[in-house]
């Protein structure tokens, strides 16, 4: 019995990814620490940006890896270019015959695609490192003791940026195959390499070049295991290589690619910058315990992402076979447990921060209890618009630019007309307006139209009663 359980946590998809998203998170708890009490301001300046540029590098994915995770395992549930190319508004004229159109998509040609993107993609994150990365860079490397370390440190940080660009596309094709406990077990692996070999150069008086050098270097067997892993899967890669970029398939991929791009970017981008933004009118204590919530109840909500994400490559696969009932069956299961861990999360966080806070001796106290009541609502409600978005993207019909456009310039509008008369509160109820406001009804209306579900009996079994207990338990605490 312990075998069997032991090989089913082994090859469960949700319990991998949280134990990779785990391991990531609670290994920069330990370097960061480490860090800034062993470099100087200005190296440790130099060390943050750096980790931001790669971020910003890592943006040129565009959104091409989880588009073309869905569209290959549409392809291997036996979805064709016109199931894709139906799901396009305005779309009368196919870009091939009838006859192609109605076959199962070619994986190889999928594949092939995919590679000829990802070479032009990578070209266009060297031109993104090369001038944004290295004009952001140019002040704060020259006021260092020894500049030349600086830029090593960045030359390092570049090339592992570009790698993990690279490793996105083999990641998608294990996605796709629903193989991502395999991809998370190796990224949890190289985690705890890359965490605590860098731990140890930190602690023994390695500098900003070593320390970089470190952690970048890992990323190397990461993306070897991941291509060895892809190779395991028995398709004909040559094939792929040679077929190169199929223009059919092209047409399909981009307009989803790009509208998840900027979907993500701007969902993402509006609830960060908030804690910028604030960061800017306030003074530094408040500012700073703003952005300790923030960055907590962030954590919460990617955690609390892997129950659903981790099935939707079967959901698509089964959308691939016009089997709506299974597809509706995974997601009321994944979004009920991404519900209620985030819940159980964000709960816990809100009674245990302010004293934990207090018990370390933190020079950062937690904000206040409005303010962080409200900003546990605004993740549930980004959370459940999240997914339903998710879910309605299995069409590959991508809404996500106008649906997160829409959301965050009623953000913006609400935060304005809030702020004179409640100060740092206006920051998470503009949040929680917004995706209530526009964000939460839509999403979840064109999704479960698209699968021809009734509201109620799906909200019953997913987030009803998960949201009944956030809101009970976060009016209860105050009293208590």
């Amino acid at each position: 019995m312990f075998r069997r359980a032991a090989h089913a946590a082994w090859s469960s998809a949700t319990l991998m990814t949280w134990g990779s998203l785990l391991i990531r998170m609670g290994g920069l708890a330990l370097l960061l620490p480490l860090v800034l009490t062993r470099l100087d301001t200005k190296q440790v300046l130099v060390w943050q940006m750096l980790s931001t540029i790669t971020m910003m590098v890592n943006w040129t994915d565009f959104g091409f890896s989880p588009t073309f995770s869905r569209i290959i395992a549409f392809a291997r549930g036996g979805g064709t270019l016109r199931d894709l190319y139906a799901a396009r508004p305005g779309k009368a004229n196919w870009p091939v015959s009838d006859e192609e159109a109605t076959r199962p998509l070619d994986l190889s040609a999928v594949l092939g695609t995919q590679r000829s993107i990802y070479r032009r993609l990578i070209v266009c994150a060297m031109v993104v490192a090369l001038v944004f990365g290295t004009g952001a860079l140019w002040k704060p490397v020259r006021e260092l003791a020894q500049p030349s370390d600086g830029w090593l440190a960045w030359a390092f940080t570049a090339g592992a940026a570009l790698l993990t660009l690279a490793n996105g596309a083999n990641v998608s094709v294990l996605t796709g195959f629903d193989r991502i406990a395999t991809a998370r077990r190796v990224e949890a692996a190289c985690g705890v390499l890359q965490l605590s070999s860098t731990s140890i150069v930190t602690l023994t008086g390695g500098g900003l070049v070593a320390i970089v050098a470190c952690y970048s270097f890992w990323l190397i067997p990461m993306a070897l295991a991941n291509r060895h892993n892809v190779a395991q899967l028995g398709l004909d890669l040559s094939e792929a290589a040679r077929r190169g970029l199929d223009r059919s398939i092209f047409h399909v991929v981009w307009p989803a690619a790009w509208r998840s791009g900027i979907g993500i970017l701007m969902s993402t981008g509006i609830i960060q910058a908030s804690g910028l933004i604030y960061a800017q009118i306030a003074q530094a204590q408040a500012a700073a315990a703003y952005l300790l919530a923030l960055r907590l109840f962030t954590a919460i909500s990617q955690i609390s992402q892997a129950p659903f994400y981790s099935r939707l490559p079967a959901m698509a696969h089964a959308r691939g076979k016009q089997n709506f009932t299974e597809v509706a069956s995974l997601a009321k299961r994944g979004m009920a447990m991404a519900h209620w861990t985030f819940v159980a999360g964000a709960l816990t966080m809100t009674i245990v921060a302010p004293w934990a806070l207090q018990l370390i001796g933190s020079s950062v106290h937690w904000p206040p209890y409005s303010l962080a009541a409200l900003l546990g609502l605004a993740f549930f409600a980004e959370r459940y618009g999240g997914m339903h978005m998710q879910l309605y993207s299995l069409t590959n019909h991508i809404i996500w630019h106008l649906v997160n456009g829409a959301t965050g310039m009623t953000m913006i509008i609400a935060f304005a007309a809030l702020w004179p008369f409640l100060g740092a509160t206006a920051l998470p109820l503009a949040m929680l307006i917004g995706y209530l406001g526009v964000c939460t009804w839509y999403a979840s209306s064109r999704a479960l139209a698209s699968l021809n579900l009734h509201r109620w009996s799906f909200e019953k079994a997913t987030a009803f009663w998960p949201g009944c207990v956030l809101i009970v338990g976060l009016m209860v605490y105050p009293s208590a």
